[in-house]
């Protein structure tokens, strides 16, 4: 009866705890720590109301950082030319590179000087626990950080609604 009871125990935890069905279903908490790229504090609350583009960086790669910036950039025109209010995001996912100074330079270097263009940056704690609930993996490699490249589209209430995680995914598939 306890092997049973056990055994149950571990089934239920393991569908529940499966990030893929966290980030489906549920909102993306902000009870974190950032700051944007004036040092300022945020709160992911702030972006509620309109839906946003999300995606996790690091503001030091050259490659899968670069090409999601390219199709967040290519989601703002497609919503420039349809007339749609988004939010677009980029949350560094190492706290000790991607600091505001850090992210305020990114910011003048790419162009990207739109109000409604936001980069964050949190404390470990907060980066771990967002990359969990998109379901973003990162990882030390010698002195890099490597993730997954994914981009993901929040609701107006901050709902994962769909997210691309491939190159060659259209990023029209990100308009709501």
């Amino acid at each position: 009866m306890r092997y049973r009871q056990l055994a149950a125990l571990l089934v239920a935890t393991v569908f529940f705890a499966s990030p893929g069905r966290a980030s489906a279903q549920d909102m993306v908490r902000s009870d974190g720590r950032w700051l944007d790229d004036r040092a300022q504090p945020y709160k992911l609350e702030s972006l509620h109301g309109a839906p946003t583009i999300l995606t996790m960086a690091y503001g030091a790669c050259r490659r899968v950082c670069s090409t999601s910036l390219r199709v967040m950039q290519s989601v703002q025109a497609l919503a420039d030319e349809r007339h749609l209010r988004m939010n677009f995001v980029v949350v560094g996912i190492d706290p000790h590179e991607d600091t505001p100074a850090d992210w305020a330079a990114f910011r003048i270097e790419r162009k990207l000087n739109r109000p409604n263009w936001q980069f964050l940056s949190g404390d470990e704690a907060s980066t771990r626990q967002l990359a969990q609930q998109l379901g973003v993996r990162y990882w030390r490699y010698g002195e890099h950080t490597m993730h997954d490249f994914k981009i993901v589209l929040l609701s107006p209430e901050g709902r994962v609604v769909r997210s691309i995680d491939t190159y060659d995914q259209s990023p029209a598939s990100l308009l709501p």
